[in-house]
């Protein structure tokens, strides 16, 4: 098993863990997981949970509440459940933590940090998070998230299954990511952003993200429905009262795309994306 454990009661099983590496505090390892040079897994704070499969390649630092599923991977200078950055945040409070699924990817240096709130910040599965990527304090990631290099999420971010964020796009905190959207590289976001919907600078709509339907298994059916939800959107005119109305109606009608679009209105609470021959949706009136 090898390594430097500083409690002998840690139940890490036959883990394998590096003469440099440290495991401290409550913490437990499946009985595979592979902790690699100058890691450090702190559980002085919280409890640390690390699933079977999961390896940490090198320098890592994962600190507690953290709760990792199978099958994880930690590049260098990954660092899991850290506190919050907020100045009126206690840095040794243990809060509700973190929780992450399986499968996912976590390259050099990205860092994401636990919760301030009752919840735990959230991660799904199958995630990939490139090089220096930044997840804020209470955010919940879907699955298949995409994040490429430097990207950045404020606290309290909502990244549905399948968003795909370009190098270096940065969302506002309290932001809602719509399934299967993307973002270019440099694109600001601080307005919710419906589904399948593309952006390319700050706060500007541009078109549908057709090619990551199609990747999806989306059927012509179902393309076809998602192009008539985005004209309904950006197209029709109307306020969101109007347009809540108006996919609740294709909801009743049957259409195969519309209760993704209501949810998602249901759950938006700040202004919405603007598309590119508008200048964005009103949230009363006419």
């Amino acid at each position: 098993m090898g390594g430097k454990i500083a409690d002998d009661t840690i139940p890490v099983h036959m883990a394998t863990i590096h003469p440099s590496a440290l495991v401290t505090g409550d913490v437990e390892l499946a009985v595979d997981v592979v902790v690699g040079p100058m890691c450090l897994i702190d559980g002085t704070i919280g409890p640390i949970r690390i699933g079977a499969g999961c390896r940490l390649v090198a320098q890592c630092h994962v600190t507690g509440p953290t709760t990792l599923g199978t099958g994880n991977t930690l590049w260098p200078g990954a660092t899991l459940g850290t506190p919050p950055q907020d100045v009126d945040f206690d840095h040794f409070e243990p809060g509700a933590g973190l929780h992450i699924g399986a499968d996912n990817v976590f390259r050099e240096h990205v860092t994401v940090h636990r919760s301030k709130t009752k919840e735990p910040t959230r991660i799904g599965n199958a995630c990939y998070l490139m090089t220096c990527v930044h997840v804020g304090h209470d955010c919940q990631l879907g699955n298949g998230v995409i994040m490429a290099s430097s990207a950045a999420l404020g606290g309290h971010t909502v990244l549905e299954d399948r968003v795909n964020l370009g190098g270096g796009a940065i969302v506002h905190q309290n932001v809602l990511v719509g399934m299967g959207a993307m973002m270019a590289g440099l694109a600001g976001l601080s307005c919710d952003l419906p589904p399948w919907c593309m952006v390319s600078t700050t706060n500007r709509v541009v078109t549908q993200n057709i090619v990551g339907l199609r990747r999806s298994g989306a059927t012509d059916e179902h393309i076809a429905a998602h192009r008539a939800m985005f004209k309904l959107i950006y197209r029709s005119g109307h306020t969101m009262p109007v347009l809540k109305v108006k996919v609740a109606e294709r909801v009743d009608a049957g259409d195969p795309v519309a209760p993704q679009y209501a949810a998602w209105f249901e759950a938006s609470s700040k202004p919405i994306c603007p598309g590119p021959a508008r200048k964005g949706l009103r949230r009363s009136g006419r």
